[in-house]
């Protein structure tokens, strides 16, 4: 489980990433659809609108040239005549132009419908004269660049064709075209905004232009991709106007017959209008795709958190448990196991998590001392779904003895689960030390009954006698000595158990703790020591350096004398029992102070030296040296109980040293 949530959380964040990185590619392609269909529609529309200006266009110039054909062979020279004759047709191009002008052979105008009769305006340097007059004879319709009329004084475009007489050249016949001729167009195709209509000559200037920008003119471009003889007759192109610096879409149209080509442009700021405004919705849609889905992550995250934080509270209530918890899934495998089960058995994850539960059972058997004596799991079950709760707790819970290192024997009980995801529990109780301390009852109440029958046998005895019979008096005193003697062992019996009793029990929290010097404390110790009729005092090593540690001084003045008694207990007369205070380190870290109790009596073997703290154990089994075998297991309690130890080092036949271990202050 522990390591299934990181993974799970990579694989919602890789999740997460890939739907937005997905929203937002999504986003783009369509930002790019639609930027290109809008700039592609516009390719179309003023390509198409191109053409239908250039079809219009083309229509005004052939009625122009019609005309043209029409009244040029009338014109004789009389001035008059021809005027009368332009007006009869003129009604057929009113509409189109604004003036009809003849130039004689010397350049000099000879009619205009806008002029008075003796005008003689010098017209031979202007263009369409010129390029007539130079041509050889060759009769071709000529349109002009922008010009400002010198009669009209308005801008027009000249169309012209030359009039012969007898086949030589006699004079140009001019219609005068208004600019606006073809920029009027525009309203025509509703026009508006940043949108551009324009007249080009095939050599590059500019004929007409909506909006009309005066300026422009006559204005030479030179690189309108329509210039190039070898290009199509009619395409798009975008780039920046040459006019007004707007970048457009333009659409063109070429007539090569008349050397014009007719363009249309639209601002492409317009064209992408629409798109801007489709590209605010679909961000703000992919924005708020994108935060609802970071949204869903965080509380996603969020129940993770609260689910991890809870698992970890688990884990730690698990881990502090003393017992361990096996739980099986519905199919009865393996799903979760507390780290307590794993450190009471040796196993690990890889042993148990996933298997099945016989798989489980076999693996359990296996460190069992007696694998016969293993529960089965499926008996448990059955037990428990039979008795359920009319059958006691402990009737439903078995013991298990494991073959490992300390032997521990473990409590098994099942509970099982109404919910889908878990079929059972298995629950194991460290019940070791119960059992041991069970066992030590038992031995200890049968040592303390064996003890106790020897002397109250005794007393019953003698009392007994005394009762029954008369005894002489020195008899009878020696009767009643014995009497006193082995009530006196059963009393010391008695106070050494309950003293036993009552620290095991307080656990020192009875103690009086206070600064004692290590000398100063010997020194009551001996003056209130009583030592055995026929045995010198102890020798006590003094040292000029004192030594102070945190003590209760009446039960470390206890231990002491316990060491004592047993030291002139198990040594001959006139040996000498010394007392020397050390000092050493506790693994090298905390100081400690010994009291060592050497003296040279029998010794101990090393059987007898590894029992030498257990209850009522008693190196002598003669009888002869009394003690009741509580002394040293008293002494073990309360220097340990201080955070010391007790080293004890012998020899059979060369005496025994014993030093009582605690932490300097």
């Amino acid at each position: 489980m522990n390591q299934f949530r990181p993974l799970l959380k990579r694989q919602i964040t890789l999740i997460v990433i890939l739907a937005m990185i997905m929203v937002w590619i999504v986003a783009a392609y369509e930002l790019f659809r639609s930027r290109q269909t809008h700039l592609h529609e516009a390719e179309v529309r003023t390509a198409v609108q191109a053409h239908v200006f250039a079809e219009y266009s083309r229509s005004t110039l052939k009625r122009i040239n019609e005309f043209m054909l029409n009244v040029r062979s009338d014109w004789t020279g009389d001035w008059q005549a021809f005027s009368a004759l332009v007006q009869r047709r003129q009604e057929n191009i009113d509409d189109l132009t604004f003036q009809v002008a003849v130039i004689d052979r010397d350049g000099i105008l000879a009619y205009s419908n806008l002029a008075k009769p003796d005008d003689r305006v010098d017209l031979s340097e202007r263009e369409h004269f010129r390029f007539h007059r130079e041509a050889s004879g060759v009769d071709r319709l000529f349109i002009s660049r922008p010009v400002m009329g010198k009669v009209s004084k308005k801008w027009s475009i000249q169309l012209t064709r030359p009039i012969f007489s007898e086949g030589i050249f006699n004079g140009v016949l001019v219609v005068s075209l208004s600019p606006e001729q073809f920029a009027g167009f525009a309203e025509k195709l509703r026009i508006s905004g940043g949108s551009s209509l324009t007249v080009v000559r095939s050599s590059g200037e500019i004929m007409a232009r909506y909006p009309a920008v005066e300026s422009s003119l006559g204005k030479v471009i030179k690189e309108g991709v329509y210039l190039d003889p070898s290009a199509p007759d009619f395409g798009n192109y975008r780039r920046a106007a040459v006019v007004d610096g707007t970048e457009r879409i333009f659409g063109y149209h070429r007539l090569p017959e008349y050397g014009m080509t007719f363009v249309l442009g639209e601002a492409v700021t317009d064209v992408l209008a629409p798109y801007e405004a489709h590209r605010g919705d679909v961000l703000l849609g992919a924005s708020a795709v994108s935060a609802l889905a970071l949204l869903l992550s965080l509380m996603l995250f969020r129940s993770l958190f609260s689910l991890e934080e809870a698992q970890r509270q688990l884990d730690a209530i698990f881990s502090l448990s003393p017992d361990g918890f096996v739980s099986f899934d519905s199919e009865r495998r393996v799903k979760y196991v507390s780290p307590t089960f794993y450190r009471m058995t040796g196993l690990e994850s890889n042993d148990v998590l996933g298997v099945g539960e016989t798989r489980f059972a076999e693996r359990l058997a296996g460190l069992c001392l007696d694998p016969s004596a293993c529960p089965s799991i499926e008996a448990m079950r059955i037990a428990q779904k039979q008795h359920g709760a009319r059958g006691s707790e402990a009737s439903q819970r078995q013991l298990i003895e494991l073959a490992g290192a300390g032997k521990r024997v473990l409590e098994i009980g099942i509970r099982l689960s109404t919910a889908g995801s878990v079929s059972q529990i298995l629950y194991f109780r460290d019940v070791t030390h119960e059992t041991e301390v069970d066992r030590m009852k038992s031995e200890f109440l049968s040592t303390a009954a064996h003890e106790l029958r020897t002397p109250m046998a005794s007393i019953f005895g003698y009392a007994e006698l005394l009762i029954a019979q008369d005894f002489p008096e020195d008899e009878r005193r020696d009767l009643l000595g014995i009497i006193y003697r082995q009530s006196e062992l059963m009393i010391s019996i008695i106070n050494e158990l309950l003293d036993l009793v009552r620290i095991e029990e307080r656990r020192g929290l009875d103690f009086q703790l206070q600064r004692v010097e290590a000398g100063a404390l010997l020194g009551d110790v001996m003056a209130n020591f009583e030592v055995i009729d026929g045995y010198e005092a102890p020798l006590v090593s003094r040292t000029k350096n004192q030594h102070f540690f945190r003590v209760d001084r009446k039960k470390l003045t206890q231990a002491i004398s316990n060491v004592l008694s047993n030291a002139y207990k198990y040594s001959p007369r006139h040996s000498p029992v010394e007392i020397d205070i050390l000092e050493g380190r506790n693994g090298g870290i905390d100081e400690m102070i010994g009291i060592r109790m050497t003296d040279h009596g029998i010794g101990m073997t090393p059987e007898q030296q590894s029992r030498v703290f257990e209850r009522f154990y008693r190196a002598d089994t003669s009888g002869k040296i009394p003690g009741t075998g509580l002394g040293m297991s008293i002494v073990k309690e309360i220097i340990e109980l201080h955070g010391g130890w007790v080293e004890v080092v012998s020899r059979m036949g060369s005496g025994t040293a014993v030093t009582l271990w605690i932490p300097k202050n």
